[in-house]
């Protein structure tokens, strides 16, 4: 799975969708007062009408449960992702489960710890959702320059979905959420929906140089993880090029299948919150700009 390194966005580890239907609900896990609900909206293809299909998607968080609801707005949205929190993790001379139990929610910080498998050890792993406020923002408040570090403003759905008018601008009371990870260790993370078609890395690795038809740069470097580092994976990170950002893929070997997996970097991510010095991603957010989206997305879609 590729991973956008310059531009943060939310991590898969936090979104699971479901097979389409007109709106899925799912609820996992148990009991809880503190609660966060982030919002996001995605595209997938339907077959059925050969056209994009759109839905929004809410995932709301409370200690000891997550809760789903995928609603379509556009045609029939599908996506063929399971329904299910868990995950392997591959780390250096670790194996362990990201699981949908244990879940501890606190203002706007969900702690999910990761378990080792065989053991009681557990490892610690966290997302933060800093706030920005929308209030007023607009499809111009962001400016692609010619190259990445030449871009300014702020990204939102209003620049995904280009048909809405560029004069329309998020209501008060919009708020967007900034995704910022801490994890104890480095890490690899992928479950079954994850799974690709190559029988070995090596393969896995000649198809991953390959996803750019452009001269942008990549490197790739293969290395060991799970238990005694047995685990052999791979990562291939393309460059930033012109005004694209940098893109990083990983793959791993396990029980003789091949993954694409998402990796968590050791300690704090530092995702850009200031329009003025890089791109600002604020596509998660509140209810207040994602009824507002939802109802300029059926209207102009």
């Amino acid at each position: 799975m590729k991973k956008l390194i310059v531009i943060s966005s939310i991590l898969s580890l936090t979104m699971i969708a479901l097979v389409g239907c007109e709106e899925d609900n799912g609820i996992y896990g148990s009991g809880g007062s503190n609660k966060i609900t982030l919002t996001s909206f995605a595209n997938s293809y339907d077959s059925q009408v050969n056209a994009t299909a759109i839905a929004r998607i809410d995932e709301s968080y409370r200690t000891g449960a997550r809760e789903i609801r995928i609603k379509n707005l556009v045609n029939n949205y599908s996506n063929q992702s399971l329904n299910t929190l868990d995950k392997t993790i591959l780390a250096n001379n670790f194996e362990g489960q990201l699981e949908n139990k244990n879940i501890e929610v606190n203002g706007r910080t969900v702690k999910r710890p990761i378990y080792e498998k065989n053991t009681n050890n557990k490892s610690s792993y966290e997302i933060t959702y800093k706030n920005l406020d929308l209030s007023g923002v607009k499809a111009d408040s962001y400016l692609a320059g010619n190259t990445v570090s030449d871009s300014r403003g702020i990204i939102t759905g209003l620049n995904h979905y280009p048909k809405i008018p560029t004069t329309l601008a998020f209501p008060a009371g919009s708020v967007c959420y900034i995704p910022v990870v801490t994890s104890e260790r480095a890490f690899l993370a992928f479950n079954e929906k994850d799974k690709t078609g190559y029988s070995v890395l090596d393969k896995w690795i000649d198809a991953a140089e390959a996803r750019f038809d452009d001269k942008r740069g990549y490197s790739t470097s293969q290395f060991g993880v799970g238990a005694d580092n047995k685990q052999n994976a791979a990562q291939v990170t393309f460059f930033a090029y012109k005004n694209q950002p940098a893109y990083q893929y990983n793959g791993v070997e396990y029980n003789t299948s091949i993954y694409e997996a998402d990796y968590v970097a050791k300690g704090s991510s530092n995702p850009n919150t200031n329009s003025f010095r890089g791109v600002v991603d604020c596509t998660i957010v509140n209810e207040v700009a994602a009824d507002f989206l939802e109802r300029e997305i059926k209207r102009y879609y």
